[in-house]
């Protein structure tokens, strides 16, 4: 088939120098009678014969062109003959054996036609990818992705933001506690290019943006959102190592639960998952054979940013752990096993952190240990979960996004603050009930030490993201996707908060998720 396909731009070569020989070979019919004429005329000058000597001689070269073009066509007729006559033996020999061709000696062969049929149908698809590619300035793909999300709700309780809930929160005296809502601000939007080689290694980069980064200061704005930068990274693939930089989770933290209502923060992010997405810089090694159970060292260099929230920050100021001049460090050793033909593997990850952080006149250290697992029990159920325990971790999302707990020494009357210690996780059960429907369950929480807070005398009036030591969730939901690409995902969550003083908090949230991935 290849030779058919190389033969055809040689033969439209020829034919087209067929035709200009045969427009000389017209001329050349007519040179007798313009000949004839001149004998019934005055002599021509000497040029006016050099010039109709000159034209003979091409009009001679162009017959024989013409000539040896006739003889090439006749050649390539015959190979292509040849072509055709092998086509259907060449398509019924690749074609794999199927139980009836062992039994009976006959067999049925695609015909010529039915060939060409598929040949015009897989141009049809190379023609319609060609028109929705996108094209970038290295010539190299570049794949648009993303998720249109649309999530309506409705929440029982007071909470700390309305769409997205962290935490609960005392009520309002006189307000309903009780709200419904709609958002599309959870909606994504990504790229994912692949690179070059570059020292015997593939390269690929991808970024990710949504809008929720903040409510616009417009009419009507507080349905809408401002684009964010989720995530972004550039990877150097080899077979056993990898090299990635980018604005990615922590390498501390490689899980998280399953959960289209928590999309722009991952599930259980403020209640036992730490999710911080920061730069970052890391290599990971693997040993033994990929397709069984292999073992991987990962070393990461972090950006540790500033804990809570940034309100009222209009330009970026360096954070505790970077005014002690270094990055955090991170390191994590796993074992797992790749499951090619279901997303359900085997995984167990042990990993450690440690960052220096500055204050005014003072200096400390933020560390954390923590585990990650994954275990299926069968192609239907797994378990999966992470545990932490650590101080100062709140850039992690630790802590109740705390990294200190500020007061007054109770002997001294002088203002002080604790390194603030934190421990908790999250585990969930998944139950794959059929391949187009799931059912997940989990439970999280993250947990302050009250002693921390006890041994110092707190601001009078401290109350909200200051004073809160525990926050727990419990999310279920329902995962059905009819297509590959369409998501219908109701989810129920149960958030109870607890202050280090006063009662606790709790709400829950019902949520519809209709989604599309591209």
């Amino acid at each position: 088939m290849n030779r058919h396909w190389a033969a055809a731009p040689a033969l439209a070569r020829i034919r087209q120098q067929h035709a200009s020989a045969f427009v000389l070979g017209i001329l050349l019919l007519f040179l007798p009678v313009f000949a004839l004429s001149q004998e019934n005329t005055p002599p021509a000058s000497r040029s006016v014969q050099m010039q109709l000597d000159t034209l003979s001689s091409k009009l001679s070269a162009a017959e024989e062109r013409l000539r040896q073009s006739q003889s090439e066509i006749d050649e390539l007729q015959r190979q292509l003959a040849a072509l055709r006559a092998q086509m259907p033996v060449r398509a019924a020999a690749v074609q794999p054996p199927t139980p009836a061709s062992s039994t009976s000696a006959s067999t049925s062969t695609p015909t010529v036609a039915e060939v060409a049929e598929k040949a015009d149908i897989t141009a049809a698809e190379v023609k319609q990818h060609d028109q929705i590619k996108v094209e970038s300035v290295s010539k190299y793909p570049v794949r648009l992705t993303g998720l249109i999300l649309f999530n309506a709700f409705h929440t029982n309780g007071a909470v700390d933001q309305f769409d997205l809930p962290s935490f609960a929160t005392q009520g309002t005296a006189g307000v309903s506690n009780s709200a419904y809502g709609a958002t599309l601000r959870q909606t994504t939007l990504g790229l994912l290019a692949t690179g070059p080689r570059i020292f015997g290694a593939r390269s690929d980069a991808e970024v990710n943006v949504d809008f929720f980064g903040s409510i616009p200061y417009d009419a009507y704005g507080t349905v809408g959102g401002t684009v964010r930068l989720r995530t972004a990274d550039v990877r150097l693939l080899w077979n056993r190592d990898t090299v990635e930089a980018g604005m990615v989770e922590p390498l501390i933290s490689p899980l998280s639960p399953t959960s289209y209502a928590t999309i722009s923060e991952p599930a259980l992010s403020s209640a036992g998952n730490l999710w911080t997405w920061a730069p970052q810089l890391s290599y990971e090694h693997r040993f033994g054979p990929m397709e069984k159970l292999h073992f991987a060292y990962q070393f990461g260099l972090w950006d540790p940013p500033t804990a809570g929230y940034n309100a009222g920050v209009i330009a970026r100021i360096p954070s505790p752990g970077e005014r002690s001049g270094q990055p955090a460090y991170e390191s994590r050793v796993s074992w797992s096993r790749a499951e090619p033909t279901d997303s359900m593997h085997l995984q167990l990850g042990f990993s450690g952190y440690y960052s220096r952080q500055s204050y005014t006149n003072r200096a400390g250290d933020s560390w954390a240990a923590t585990g990650d697992w994954a275990v299926p029990f069968s192609h239907v159920f797994q378990l999966s979960g992470e545990f932490y325990r650590g101080r100062a971790i709140g850039g992690l999302g630790g802590g109740q996004y705390k990294d200190i707990i500020s007061g007054t020494n109770p002997i001294t009357g002088a203002s002080t603050f604790n390194w603030l210690n934190a421990a908790g996780g999250w585990t969930q059960a998944k139950v794959r009930m059929l391949s187009q429907l799931e059912w997940n369950a989990m439970f999280g929480e993250d947990n302050a030490y009250a002693n921390d807070f006890a041994s110092l005398e707190l601001p009078a009036g401290t109350t909200g993201y200051s004073a809160r030591v525990r926050n727990q969730m419990v999310v279920t939901n329902f995962i059905y996707s009819p297509k590959t690409y369409l998501i219908f995902s109701p989810e129920f969550r149960h958030i109870l908060s607890f202050p280090y003083r006063g009662a606790s908090s709790s709400a829950d949230l019902l949520t519809l998720s209709i989604g599309f991935r591209y």
